[in-house]
């Protein structure tokens, strides 16, 4: 019985006896998932996945076996129950749709697409029938994932190159008049499809409407301008061109008669509204590996070396290469890099599987291969020049490769990651320049998200530059929430994406690798078993085959159904001990560290290298250049070792895999904390959590903050697993802490996300109390900073004073001291302001601590820095410059650029309140510098009104402009900053504009002078009264009272009401 099945539009299925009842919604959810792959496998547990993205019910596979029994009723509804399925094949790990791939209408719509004719006849009527095929949207059984856009996009993709190429054969044949109907309709969807247009315009042309196609370039062009940014191609420009002159090769054949071929569909009536699933390709449940040779992928070379010349002439490709675990994708990536080789220069990085793989680790095996090249490392240096090296914060070996000063570090969360990721963009480009780039990018289905955004950046940057990116991926494998998922759509459709899908090996590419492999030829019969077990998929056909050269026979009984047999198989041969080793080593990953083997087996070394000599012998594991690095031949190999094991031995091997880590120095945070994760069941969350805390702070560092995060988020969700007391209030504090001053640093001081942690962390600050404030300080400074800021200063002062335990325990004071003095400056109470500073100071306890986590933030420079302020604000310089002094010296030693850019910016406002501006703008200059360097945005407009002032106060007018661009960006929080506005104010009256001045200064003191502000009232006054024509020394006198008015108006708060001095 002949099965036909459409899926251009709501899934139909007919037979010969008619159409076919698919049954419920999910029963044609799994049929349309199987219609995709026609003759390829789709997993059970993909299966069950798609269906049931959030929740699988508790017997969601006895569902999907009742789902696949019904269809197989419906499909073959003459077959017995003793009767094998023909059509819906049950085939480890799951199901297979076993019909020619014409039964598909998708797959006729792509052999006609790839038809390649000479005849403009014959393509017009297989093109007509093959657009005739399409109903509406395709797939809606499968959603709207990630994975269903992809699909959905290949096959609007595939449709719309079917109407270029109708278009071609109907140009070919004169009728003209026929394209022009059908490319506007086409255009309507796809508006900024430049070779629509073109048609459109020739058509047009060709029909003597040569005004028209002039206004369609035009509507082309502005469109792309409006929308997208950018000019027309080419291609497209020059063909307005030769419509504007008449150029003789636009005139084509003559008019055709009247046809009455039907008409091609250009668009269809809206496909039903059922949910949408995404598309599945065939999957075995057997990680990636590749066979010993590449044998059988001619065509695909031919592509890659054509590919390869196209990107060393400029035109900029990117290569995408995908298939199911073994089918040959990495082999074919080594001959990319190989052949690529001998054009430029060759990086290769790969994704590594896992729950939190360590971000950007693929582009900093890139850049360290390329950087290996001969003479890479100066042209990388002179690429990399603007931005420092950049690429040792992806990789830090490259710190002593490259000759570059360290990048930067900047603050703003958006800015350090925009300026990392357009830097590597840009750098490369720049080394682009001087030679051609081949950048290989394996397993790409498993990168981090950081580093799949860096690879969307650089293929949108390929166009005019020497560069082929060619990215490998198992697209059956590709989980809905992967990183990959969410751009791979956006990646195929690329102007310079090239889709390279690859399949199993046909009877003559098996007897290839098969003599690769033996050295001697199979007997046809044999290669006919091996295509029947093994799909052509090359690294199946690579393990059959040591089967059969080790026990001379490949009869069906010893030949499993699923890899993982064949390796079980294998295995079983090895001594004991071997086998112990290997399972050992499968916990430590795919490569392989031998001191750290050596650490956790601990077995006699000499031994352990006899097991591992073995072990590379039996070709379960491999060399490779670094003599302390072993790899397993074929991940295969290592996972099946591994689950070999019962959960709780693995569990504690990942528990001494952690400590041998920590006790060779190997490694890094991520990976230490990957192995902390999987040993939880033999390791209390108290020991994992740190893993977590340090991963954290790896990705933080390296600008992946969502991942630092999600790091912290799983260390809170880790505590609830244990009983609630001090231990647990202690690691749970330690983690808010670090989550609101990342908050904080992203969405903003008093943000809510960051106010959220905070209010979390007030029960455990007061169950806390008993503690040595030393435990707890980033987090009772960050709370009571927060509160100070959002004016709930009794709170902030309340939680520090209870932390405090006395002589003994002096923090809880200076936390409390120290935020009292900011409410009393807010007061405008300076006396008492600078009791509760020096109050700070005297109680600080001698000798240093660590900078807190995330901010870098001392504390003793915390209240160094404001008793400056205040000092000087009460006229004693002497002790203000001692302060400053000192928070210089301290932040020297504790060496952080954010610290020395506080200080310096306190030195500045402290040289200007004491009317110095020669202090002042040097001090300004330092602040602006070190803001600029570290990407503090609100720092760098404080520094330009100071230096702004002490410019204008010494006779440079531009300094007024540096002020007044300074207002601009600090917009509506310059109503915190009012003493800077009174320097504005002295700024314009020091240039000679008086009423302008006298204008501002009223101006700020009608709106009101909130906290510190009001310690501007003076200055303003003054500055109002010099503006009237009031005398010079009856202002500076009238200032002078209501500074002192404001300075003793403390113990009963008196209100300095305006004229009454």
């Amino acid at each position: 019985m002949g099965l036909r099945f459409r899926i251009l539009g709501p899934l139909e299925v007919e037979s010969d006896a008619g159409p076919v009842d698919t049954g419920t919604p999910k029963q044609r959810a799994v049929l349309a998932m199987l219609a995709t792959q026609p003759g390829r496998i789709v997993s059970v547990q993909r299966l069950i996945d798609e269906l049931w993205a959030d929740e699988p019910p508790e017997r969601a596979i006895a569902s999907l076996q009742a789902y696949v029994s019904r269809l197989r009723r419906a499909l073959e509804p003459g077959r017995t129950a003793r009767d094998r399925s023909a059509v819906l094949v049950s085939r480890a790990p799951g199901y297979v749709l076993q019909v020619p791939a014409d039964s598909v209408d998708a797959a006729r719509l792509a052999a006609a697409v790839e038809q390649v004719t000479a005849d403009p006849h014959a393509a017009l009527t297989a093109l007509t029938a093959a657009l005739e095929l399409w109903r509406g949207d395709p797939l809606p059984e499968l959603g709207e994932s990630p994975l269903a856009r992809a699909e959905r996009g290949r096959l609007v993709e595939l449709r719309l190159t079917a109407l270029e190429r109708h278009s071609e054969a109907l140009l070919s044949l004169g009728r003209a008049s026929e394209v022009v109907y059908r490319t506007e309709s086409a255009l309507a969807e796809a508006p900024y499809r430049e070779r629509l247009w073109a048609q459109l315009i020739l058509a047009l042309y060709r029909t003597g409407r040569q005004a028209d196609a002039m206004s369609a370039y035009a509507r082309a062009r502005q469109g792309l301008i409006d929308e997208l940014g950018i000019e027309p191609g080419p291609e497209l420009q020059q063909l307005a061109q030769d419509v504007l002159r008449q150029a003789p090769h636009l005139a084509g054949p003559p008019a055709a008669a009247p046809t009455s071929a039907p008409p091609v569909p250009t668009s269809a009536p809206p496909a039903s509204a059922a949910p949408r699933r995404p598309d599945i390709a065939a999957m075995p449940d057997a990680p990636d590996d590749e066979p010993e040779a590449l044998v059988g992928r001619d065509e695909q070379l031919r592509t890659v070396d054509r590919l390869i010349a196209e990107a060393a002439a400029g035109h900029g490709r990117l290569l995408l290469v995908s298939g199911s675990p073994g089918i040959g994708k990495t082999a074919l990536l080594r001959a990319v890099a190989a052949r690529g080789a001998g054009r430029g220069l060759v990086g290769t990085g790969v994704g590594v599987d896992g729950e939190a793989p360590p971000v950007f680790l693929p582009w900093a095996q890139i850049l360290r291969g390329i950087a290996g090249g001969e003479g890479a490392a100066g042209a990388m240096a002179e690429a990399f020049a603007p931005y420092g090296n950049l690429p040792a914060v992806l990789d830090p070996t490259l710190g002593d490769v490259l000759p570059l000063a360290a990048a930067e570090r900047i603050a703003d969360p958006e800015m350090a990651r925009s300026r990392l990721l357009q830097g590597i963009v840009d750098g490369l480009g720049r080394l682009a320049g001087h030679t051609p780039l081949v950048l290989v990018l394996d397993d790409a289905h498993w990168l981090d998200a950081p580093s799949t955004v860096l690879l969307t950046l650089l293929a949108k940057a390929l166009r005019g530059r020497r560069v082929l990116l060619a990215v490998g991926y198992r697209e059956a494998e590709l989980a809905a929430d992967a990183p990959l998922a969410g751009v791979l759509a956006e990646l195929v459709a690329a102007p310079a994406a090239v889709r390279m899908p690859l399949d199993g090996l046909g009877l003559d590419g098996i007897a290839a690798l098969a003599r690769s492999v033996t050295g001697d030829a199979l007997p046809p019969e044999t290669v006919l078993m091996l295509a029947d077990r093994t799909g052509g998929n090359p690294f199946f056909v690579v393990e059959l085959l040591k089967v059969l050269a080790a026990e001379h026979t490949l009869a069906p009984e010893h030949v499993p159904v699923r890899v993982q047999e064949v390796v079980r198989r294998r295995l079983a041969k090895l001594p004991g001990q071997v086998n112990a080793v290997l399972a050992v080593a499968a916990v430590l990953g795919r490569d392989v560290a031998v001191p750290v083997l050596r650490e956790v087996v601990q077995i006699d070394e000499l031994d352990l290298f006899d097991t591992l000599d073995t072990a590379v012998v039996a070709g379960l594991l491999t060399a490779t250049d670094d003599p302390g690095l072993l790899r397993f031949s074929h991940d295969l190999v290592r996972q099946t070792a591994y689950q070999d094991q019962g959960p709780m031995r693995r569990a504690r091997l990942h528990a001494r895999a952690a400590q041998a880590l920590r006790d060779t120095g190997l490694g890094n945070a991520a990976q230490l904390a990957g192995h902390l994760r999987a040993a939880l069941p033999v390791l209390s969350p108290y020991d994992v959590v740190p893993g977590l805390t340090a991963a954290a702070r790896e990705a933080y560092d390296r600008t992946a903050h969502e991942q630092a995060e999600a790091l912290l988020e799983e260390g809170l969700e880790l505590l609830q697993r244990v009983p609630a007391g001090e231990r647990r209030d202690v690691a749970e504090l330690d983690l808010r802490i670090r989550l609101a001053y990342m908050r904080q640093a992203s969405d903003g001081y008093l943000a809510p996300v960051a106010a959220e942690q905070y209010a979390a962390m007030e029960p455990l600050l007061m169950r806390l109390r008993g503690r040595p404030v030393l435990d707890v300080l980033p987090a009772l400074w960050g709370y009571a900073s927060f509160h100070t800021a959002a004016g709930d200063v009794p709170r902030a002062v309340a939680v520090a004073r209870s932390m405090a335990h006395g002589p003994g325990d002096p923090w809880g004071v200076v936390v409390a001291e120290v935020h009292e003095g900011h409410a009393a400056l807010t007061e405008l109470d300076l006396p008492r302001a600078c009791a509760h500073f020096e109050n700070a100071l005297d109680a600080l306890p001698g000798g240093d601590l660590p900078v807190f986590p995330i901010v870098n933030w001392d504390p003793v420079i915390g209240a160094l820095a404001p008793a400056a302020l205040v000092c000087g604000l009460l006229g004693e310089d002497g002790t203000a410059q001692e302060h400053l002094r000192a928070a210089r010296d301290r932040a020297g030693r504790v060496g952080e650029l954010f610290l020395d850019m506080y200080v310096a910016h306190f030195t500045a406002v402290v040289a200007a309140d004491r009317d110095d501006p020669v202090a002042a703008a040097a001090a300004a200059r330092d602040t602006l510098a070190l803001a600029e360097r570290g990407g503090y945005r609100e720092y760098q407009s404080l520094a330009g009104l100071v230096l702004g002032w002490a410019e204008a106060r010494t006779g440079d007018p531009a300094g007024l402009e540096r002020m007044t661009a300074a207002r601009a960006h600090l917009g509506p929080a310059m109503s915190r900053f009012g003493r800077l506005e009174a320097l504005y104010a002295d700024a314009l009256l020091a240039v000679g504009r008086p009423e302008q001045a006298g204008a501002v200064a009223a101006a700020a003191l009608a709106a009101g002078l909130p906290g510190q502000s009001g310690f501007a009232e003076p200055d303003l006054r003054r500055i109002q009264a010099l503006a009237t024509g009031e005398p010079t020394d009856a202002a500076r006198e009238r200032a002078l009272a209501l500074h002192h008015a404001h300075a003793t108006a403390r113990a009963e708060r008196a209100l300095v009401a305006d004229g009454e001095l």
